[in-house]
């Protein structure tokens, strides 16, 4: 009888899970379909055709630099919680994760493999917890420091985004309070008596001993940043590689905004959403559907070929 209630209970929980998969996969079958539906598929195949193959280069070659960047500064963090773990193991941890973002509802998905990866080399489940937590929302704030910059440089054109930005960048600093608060936290959850609760206030203090250490703090603040600008830089190759022309100051606004989005679950690993919101956005500049989708397709698939790095190291690793 216990074993029927246990199996009944797996199908239950099992049962959202693949509902709630086979939607996002819907909505990215869907967005990408309409798309393509008020497509020229002919553009497509001239964009990519003409495509400078030197920019898609340097392009992969920044990618593959951010992940290395990222693995660093998770390192910095894991470091000021008292552990030492190699910067390759972390990089290839790194790059698995993103291989299973592949196939995760969000863009950041993989981060569940890499608290795992963590977990076995630290022994300690709510440290590696917190240090990926606080590396994703450290890295989340700098993307709002990155929007800033872009109005800056182009004051006169995004007045009409003026209610966007100001909500997206109070986001990305309420992200950041939360982690410097994380303690707090701690303590309100120390009244409750669960085995969950108490995990959840082990992360929470976690994450204190993470930011605590201020050097380390700034340290990472800066390297994120470098990794938001190393993003940004990615999608001004890939537009020099279609002989595109877009400010720099648009592409600044835009991608951190776009970024975010995409860390939504509501999609497949943002598949479609992220083509809508570079069609969006940057018609505002006057490209094209095409050019915009062309360009978020090769981001999208510059990103997918460095993963495979981390299909090959998990591969390996069996």
């Amino acid at each position: 009888m216990v074993e029927c209630v246990e199996k009944l209970s797996n199908v239950t929980q099992k049962r959202p899970s693949r509902l709630s998969a086979l939607i996002k996969t819907a909505v990215s079958a869907l967005l990408i379909a309409a798309l393509l539906y008020k497509s020229d598929l002919n553009q497509y195949v001239e964009l990519i055709k003409n495509s400078s193959p030197v920019y898609l280069l340097v392009a992969l070659v920044l990618t593959v630099a951010s992940i290395v960047l990222s693995a660093y500064k998770w390192q910095l963090l894991v470091m000021a919680q008292g552990f030492t773990v190699p910067l390759r193991s972390l990089t290839s941890s790194y790059f698995v994760g993103l291989f299973f973002n592949n196939f995760m509802p969000t863009s950041i998905g993989g981060d569940v493999v890499r608290v795992y990866d963590l977990r076995k080399m630290i022994a300690d489940g709510p440290a590696a917890a917190a240090s990926v937590v606080a590396e994703r929302v450290l890295a989340a704030f700098t993307l709002g420091l990155i929007v800033l910059g872009g109005v800056l440089v182009s004051a006169d054109s995004v007045a009409r985004y003026k209610p966007l930005i100001i909500v997206f960048v109070l986001l990305c600093t309420l992200l950041l309070l939360a982690v410097l608060s994380a303690h707090r936290f701690g303590a309100v959850l120390a009244r409750f008596e669960s085995s969950v609760v108490r995990k959840l206030k082990e992360t929470a203090d976690s994450m204190r001993v993470c930011v605590d250490h201020k050097p380390t703090l700034v340290q990472v603040l800066i390297y994120s940043l470098v990794f938001q600008l190393t993003v940004v830089a990615i999608n001004i190759f890939i537009i020099k590689a279609l002989g595109l022309t877009v400010p720099y100051g648009f592409v600044l606004l835009f991608i951190p905004i776009i970024s975010a989005i995409t860390m939504l679950p509501i999609s497949l690993n943002g598949l479609g959403v992220r083509e809508a919101m570079y069609v969006y956005f940057f018609s505002q500049v006057g490209l094209s559907t095409e050019e915009s989708i062309t360009i978020s397709i090769f981001f999208f698939i510059i990103v997918t070929l460095v993963s495979l790095i981390g299909g090959i190291i998990f591969a390996v690793r069996k």
